[in-house]
């Protein structure tokens, strides 16, 4: 079974926070994560996700781990995969980053932005970094430059992989539990078991994300069902649809029958929305579908958003 959850990003991405007391060239950690940099001048840590802002606009982002081999994914990240999405490719270089092999690039977007990203690591993990900002911000590009630069990696520092996030699952007396984060959604598998793969497994990830603008479950679903069928989900079929209150929030609930590489599943969809925050919890049992929507309801109805 594969995984569909990347591709939502794409639609749902986290688009503002704690102030920085440290010395503005001190590294400051990133929480959730093994990333430390240099913050620039104006900026803060983000409650929307982890890394730094200075406005809705300009923002640093990091995802530790954004893949599980950077050799690997090093492989499509060139000058010539850059340009062919469409934006002009100012500075492309190789680098390292403590010790670790990097990439480097800075591209004017055909909206007029600028983005800059930093990847690195190894055979067993891959980070990224992202930052972005309005063209003809000359200061504002030289500080996010700088501080990508400025990246140091403590590989072996233990980590709350939660923190840095703006939701709280109580997974205590679940059976599924958190495993892993990866991108930017969190994973809970059976027993809170970590793998590379979960094929087959019935699991829940979650996805937080927040936008400019209120959203809703009408276009959550939207973004989901056109990720169906890529992601080897057929037959969607709505079993059940519910108006569900969580603290004091209303949320949507939602089962559906489907067919997951060809095989019976049941889908489980949740989202709750708080302003222009929200999340999507989103369970897929291949077995014991009874036990595991219930499971997956009582998971997700102990979500709630930190303050």
């Amino acid at each position: 079974m594969k995984s569909f959850i990347s591709t939502l990003l794409t639609a749902l991405i986290p688009i503002a926070g704690v102030s920085i007391t440290s010395a503005q060239n001190t590294p400051v950690n990133i929480p959730g994560t093994r990333v430390f940099m240099a913050a620039p001048a104006g900026f803060k840590l983000s409650k929307n996700f982890k890394g730094l802002e200075k406005s809705k606009d300009i923002f640093i982002k990091v995802y530790d781990p954004f893949n599980s081999n950077y050799i690997k994914y090093a492989q499509s990240f060139t000058r010539e995969s850059l340009e062919n999405g469409g934006s002009e490719v100012q500075e492309y270089k190789k680098t390292t980053v403590s010790g670790f092999a990097a990439k480097y690039a800075a591209l004017q977007n055909n909206s007029g932005g600028k983005s800059y990203f930093l990847v690195f690591g190894d055979s067993s993990f891959s980070v990224m970094v992202v930052a972005a900002c309005p063209a003809n911000g000359d200061t504002d590009e030289r500080q996010l430059k700088t501080a990508l630069l400025s990246v140091i990696y403590k590989k072996n520092m233990q980590i709350d992989p939660l923190a840095g996030t703006f939701f709280n699952l109580n997974d205590t007396n679940s059976l599924y539990r958190f495993a892993k984060c990866k991108n930017d959604f969190y994973i809970y598998s059976g027993n809170g078991i970590m793998a590379d793969k979960y094929a087959g497994e019935s699991i829940v990830s979650v996805l937080p994300f927040t936008s400019d603008y209120t959203v809703g479950d009408e276009t959550i679903a939207k973004a989901i069902l056109s990720s169906y069928r890529q992601y080897g989900i057929t037959e969607p079929k709505t079993k059940k649809e519910t108006q569900v209150q969580i603290g004091y929030l209303n949320a949507m609930e939602v089962e559906i029958n489907a067919k997951v590489d060809n095989k019976k599943a049941v889908l489980y969809r949740l989202t709750l929305v708080d302003g222009k925050k929200a999340i999507l919890i989103l369970g897929i049992a291949t077995s014991d579908f009874d036990k595991n929507m219930d499971s997956f309801r009582s998971l997700a109805h102990t979500a709630k958003f930190k303050q």
